[in-house]
């Protein structure tokens, strides 16, 4: 892959994007790709831009993208973007291109001669059009079209490289040099030079944060095979992405006329699908629903909430009287069936009696015959190994195929590596980035944990982390927390999550975070490191964070930290015999 600079263009256009990606992916690791290049030597303009400037060692090439439909007609081109707007210009795509390439190379030899007869050139990229027009300022060479946009862009930098040596051949006699990895990290400090300043976290995890986004393999394999199959149960751990295929099927169901019903464990997920839904056109048929929220609204209007107070505990109500209840309810005051249940965080609900609940939701077709989708981590299976094979008994009879998702596409290694060392159960750690260390941040009282709380939310935001991407999640609620009397962090309000707006920085319990996600998780209260009983807790908390992870410890934790890393040596150890 080649470097990329920026890793993730700021107000880019759609086609300026996928050409700019596109080159990451298929251009060798030697090449060096800036996007979006000021150029203050340009020969016609006080101020030019360059598109795309490719420094690889077939040559300098300045390409000019334009990412929808284009036209010429009385001497002036109309260019269109996706969304439909268009602007219009006298110059067209070939001379701006021409115009961009000479004050690249004016910039490098005036720094440094030994670039005089280095291979320059340009290119004209469309990759949603197809131009076959002709004319004395369309130069076809150098176009790449949508005829050819799918093929491997390594042979279109191939064919510049072939087409500009044979003109500065026939132009001066003689061939051009070659560019060396030499000359392009030269020409690269050059035109996009590093600057000494502070570092910036923010930029640098924001980076990070974009290799988390792609679908992986495993998620398009599973998305394909949900696609070919009414029912289907996809496991993975921790990070692998069960929720974003879980909202794609959604809105694909959406898409072809079905009423789907998207049931979650955790009442914050579900408010915040709810609202990204109700902005996305293809998912206008998706109702998100917590599902306790639903089973309640359907008993209160049956008038049986009494029966909810029969419950011997918490693990009851849940798993039995809760879903029964609904059943009875659902019955007696009806409830419209839905065309197809998506089901996410589903370890939290997978018992017989809320199988049964399910069944009714699809109507008439039923669990057996109907159309649904589970998403689960067996490892945060509240439910015993009985309840386990009475639910995998009663879901074989509907045949699913079966997926199981192995890359983590949401926590860098660091974070997969740091979670798996506290809770001590693994997360995935295939296909994960890296990203900055991740640290333990020890205190000594209530004093010195306030103190280092507070300087590090200070650091970050020096470092140009926003507010918006910090939560403090603790084990205990917030009044028993270390946090308790806290209500600002470095001049920052501490907002509780079920409340916060978009900009706050949040506090959360690890229960009640469970299926969302920040760039920056800081952790504490962890409480018994390495018990049994509080792993699954540990686990499903520090996963939260996507590319940093500081988890605040008692120096009384010191020996129980490094005993816990010794076990997750030793685990990673066996796997790789």
């Amino acid at each position: 892959m080649a470097t990329l600079i920026p890793e993730q263009p700021k107000d880019c256009p759609y086609g300026e994007r996928i050409v700019y990606e596109r080159l990451g992916r298929d251009l060798d690791a030697d090449c060096i790709v800036l996007h979006s290049l000021g150029l203050h030597g340009h020969e016609t303009k006080i101020w030019g831009e360059v598109d795309i400037v490719v420094l690889s060692t077939k040559g300098f090439f300045a390409l000019e993208v334009k990412g929808g439909k284009v036209s010429c007609a009385g001497g002036v081109w109309t260019f269109g973007d996706p969304a439909g707007s268009s602007y219009t210009k006298r110059e067209d795509p070939w001379t701006q291109a021409k115009g961009t390439m000479f004050a690249v190379c004016k910039e490098l030899e005036t720094a440094d001669s030994s670039f005089e007869d280095v291979l320059f050139g340009f290119g004209v990229v469309m990759p949603m059009e197809t131009f076959t027009a002709t004319g004395a300022e369309i130069e076809q060479a150098v176009l790449l079209d949508r005829r050819e946009f799918r093929l491997h862009l390594g042979y279109y930098i191939g064919r510049l490289q072939r087409h500009w040596t044979k003109v500065f051949q026939e132009k001066h006699g003689r061939t051009p040099r070659l560019p060396t990895r030499q000359d392009i990290q030269r020409a690269r400090q050059l035109l996009r030079p590093d600057v000494d300043s502070a570092f910036s976290l923010g930029s640098y995890l924001t980076g990070v944060e974009s290799r988390l986004v792609q679908l992986s393999r495993d998620q398009v394999r599973a998305s394909r095979r949900m696609a070919a199959n009414p029912r289907t149960i996809v496991r993975g751990k921790a990070g692998t992405g069960k929720t974003v295929i879980a909202i794609e099927r959604a809105m694909q169901l959406s898409a072809e006329g079905r009423r789907v019903l998207y049931l979650c464990f955790n009442q914050l997920l579900a408010r915040h699908l709810a609202a990204a839904m109700a902005a996305e056109p293809r998912g206008r048929r998706v109702e998100v629903r917590h599902v306790h929220s639903l089973f309640h609204e359907v008993i209160r209007r049956a008038g049986m909430q009494d029966r909810l107070d029969a419950a011997a505990g918490t693990r009851e109500l849940y798993a039995e009287t809760f879903p029964r209840t609904f059943v009875d309810a659902a019955l007696e005051a009806g409830l419209p069936a839905w065309d197809a249940l998506v089901i996410d965080e589903a370890q939290d609900l997978l018992t017989p009696d809320n199988i049964d609940a399910f069944d009714l939701l699809l109507g008439a077709p039923g669990i057996n015959r109907g159309c649904w989708h589970i998403f689960f981590d067996r490892y945060q299976n509240i439910y015993g190994s009985d309840v386990q094979e009475q639910v995998e008994r009663r879901l074989a009879e509907a045949q699913p195929a079966f997926d199981d998702l192995f890359e983590n596409c949401r926590n860098t290694r660091q974070v997969a590596v740091q979670a798996s060392i506290v809770s001590g159960i693994d997360l995935a750690l295939e296909e994960a980035p890296d990203g900055p260390p991740c640290d333990n941040i020890y205190y000594r009282d209530r004093k010195t944990f306030r103190q280092q709380l507070e300087a590090t939310v200070a650091r970050l935001l020096r470092q140009d982390v926003r507010p918006q991407d910090i939560a403090v999640l603790s084990t205990r609620t917030r009044e028993n927390s270390l946090v308790g009397d806290v209500r600002e962090i470095a001049g920052v309000p501490l907002v509780d999550a079920m409340s916060a707006s978009a900009g706050d920085m949040v506090f959360s319990t690890m229960h009640a975070f469970k299926g969302l996600e920040r760039m920056v998780v800081l952790a504490m209260d962890i409480d018994d490191m390495g018990d049994a009983g509080r792993s699954m807790l540990h686990y499903a908390g520090l996963s939260r964070a996507r590319c940093l992870l500081h988890v605040f410890l008692p120096e009384s934790a010191r020996g129980s930290y490094a005993g816990q890393a010794e076990r997750f040596a030793a685990r990673m150890a066996r796997q790789a015999v």
